[in-house]
């Protein structure tokens, strides 16, 4: 039997004409990589890079302005 906890973090960060946005997770308390979903309130993609159990990058594939949701699914 696992006592492991499901836990989960969303945000959304207002955003002018960057490329990426680093965001910061760490009071999840993650024991393992989470999963990330991201997307936009604009017409780019959104890649997830160097994620940690604290943090990760979401990356765009154009310089963007506008809203960036996310959603950091794990367990503590």
């Amino acid at each position: 039997m696992s006592t492991s906890l499901p836990r989960m973090f969303t945000s959304s960060d207002v955003v002018s004409n960057v490329d990426f946005v680093d965001i910061d997770y760490s009071t999840l308390d993650l024991v393992n990589l989470p999963s990330i979903t991201a997307n936009t309130s604009g017409d780019v993609s959104v890649h997830i890079e160097l994620k940690t159990v604290r943090t990760a990058r979401l990356k765009f594939s154009a310089v963007f302005t506008g809203t960036v949701h996310y959603t950091v699914l794990g367990f503590n």
